[in-house]
């Protein structure tokens, strides 16, 4: 079995999680969901500016999706703090998709009034409320709160201007640093809830075990819609996207390496990376059955999950594959289910 360390400096394997591990409680729960949705922002943020630079049918797919992403996260806050704040935070976390879809716009249109007025808006209107909003209901102190999101406004602002530059070396770069950047405000907000109400999420989301699985929940989300990204990138004949993105996922495998220590798993996911972008060039079958029985029986050897669980995730991103061929209208909603199977596959990797 697969062995997880724990994101310290001491390359440690964990010990197996056991039914009672930290890493299965209700506080690892609502940490690892926290961390998964709110990352997940910025990929869907990524994908909708890619979009509108492109002129591509999906733009209008991945704005429903940013939405959906708000939904859950509104769901999430409104489980901790009653449905009132729920609706607030749902309410600003629009404001912001808003001003970072007004800003994309205005960059892609050259319409510079337009950009800078967005970007005007976050700082001055939406960090504000959204930093007092968190603080009003996690009392964690407002100062650092607000620069980290001032920080994660600074991050999108340079994902979105690398798309519009074609600067695909800096932007695969600079999107991993904006999906990482944006867990850290995630693992504050959760670690205080946990803390603030203990009897509905028990536990330490602190835990090393915790950090293990937020970790490997958060690369393995990365990994889906790098590989995607990539595949769009293919499809399209993107060729320098294509190889930024390629050596994205590379990065994305090397840092699995640190937290998943059989180099089988590493391997295996080189082949699923290799077999996607065969199907995406030719749809050869053969390439297809790589991924659903090859590539998902390897993982399985070295996992906790099923063949089965693993197939539906493969199965699952070949579907988004052949959406992006066709124009399906359905690509957005098809990228984050792949996303999301992902999330079984990471609970299951234990010591």
């Amino acid at each position: 079995m697969a062995a997880l360390v724990a994101c310290t400096n001491q390359n440690v394997p964990a010990p197996s999680p056991s039914p009672t591990s930290p890493a299965l409680s209700q506080a690892a729960d609502l940490r690892t969901r926290m961390d998964l949705l709110m990352s997940e922002q910025v990929m869907i943020v990524a994908k909708e500016t890619a979009a509108a630079v492109n002129h591509a049918n999906s733009y209008t797919a991945y704005a429903s999706l940013l939405a959906l992403n708000s939904a859950d996260l509104s769901g999430l806050m409104a489980r901790a703090f009653g449905n009132t704040a729920g609706v607030e935070y749902a309410q600003a976390w629009n404001v912001q998709n808003g001003f970072l879809v007004d800003y994309a716009i205005g960059v892609v249109t050259h319409n510079t009034d337009k950009a800078n007025a967005a970007m005007k808006a976050l700082a001055t209107t939406f960090t504000p409320q959204f930093a007092q909003l968190i603080t009003t209901t996690t009392n964690l102190p407002n100062d650092p709160t607000t620069q980290l999101i001032a920080a994660q406004i600074a991050d999108d602002k340079v994902v979105i201007d690398d798309v519009f530059t074609a600067n695909f070396t800096a932007y695969y770069s600079d999107l991993h640093r904006a999906y990482a950047h944006t867990s850290q405000l995630a693992d504050l907000i959760a670690e205080q809830i946990a803390i603030d109400f203990p009897d509905k999420y028990p536990g330490d989301p602190s835990n090393r075990l915790v950090d293990a699985r937020a970790i490997l929940n958060l690369d393995l989300q990365e990994h889906s819609y790098l590989a995607t990204l990539a595949t769009d990138a293919t499809l399209n004949h993107r060729d320098t996207e294509r190889s930024a993105a390629l050596h994205a996922l590379s990065t994305n495998t090397d840092a699995l390496r640190t937290v998943v220590e059989d180099s089988r798993f590493a391997l295996a996911l080189t082949e699923e990376i290799s077999s996607l972008q065969s199907y995406a060039l030719s749809q050869d079958p053969s390439a297809k059955a790589a991924l659903t029985e090859t590539v998902a029986s390897q993982l399985a050897a070295v996992t906790g999950a099923s063949t089965s669980a693993i197939a539906h995730h493969e199965e699952a991103t070949i579907q988004v594959v052949d959406d992006q061929r066709s124009g399906a209208p359905t690509v957005a909603d098809d990228d984050r289910s792949a996303a999301t199977s992902m999330q079984p596959i990471a609970d299951s990797i234990k010591g």
